[in-house]
């Protein structure tokens, strides 16, 4: 049986995100008073977009990474995925935004952290069919 040494490190790295952004939409629900959903409060809204982006699609990056090194793929090119999707997830709850007069710089960091995680997916994807 294969050793799982790599995802173990990542998953952890992402598990400390979602906690770190669950723990910010509920201290939001707390300043907003909004128990359930957004209450059309764009702040809260965003919160829960930010921790909600991050479930979607680390799972998924997660579960590939695992595939991966449970296929024998060299651990540097696992650290190198591993590595690139948590900075990619860092990124994007930093540059997600809901008003389209959003900085440039946002704008460009939330197109490189979306399509990046993308990226990882199909790169993943692609991996284990090969």
């Amino acid at each position: 049986m294969t050793a799982v040494t790599i995802t173990p490190i990542y998953a952890a790295a992402i598990a400390l995100l979602m906690a770190a952004l669950s723990t910010w939409t509920g201290v939001m629900r707390g300043k907003t008073g909004v128990a359930l959903g957004d209450g059309g409060n764009a702040a809260m809204a965003l919160a829960i977009r930010r921790f909600g982006n991050l479930s979607e699609y680390a799972a998924v990056a997660i579960l590939l990474l695992l595939l991966m090194e449970l296929r024998g793929i060299e651990d540097h090119l696992l650290h190198a995925y591993g590595i690139v999707l948590v900075l990619l997830r860092l990124i994007h709850p930093i540059v997600l935004f809901d008003d389209t007069n959003a900085p440039a710089w946002k704008k460009a960091g939330r197109f490189v952290s979306a399509a990046g995680t993308a990226a990882l997916l199909i790169i993943g994807a692609v991996t284990l069919i090969m």
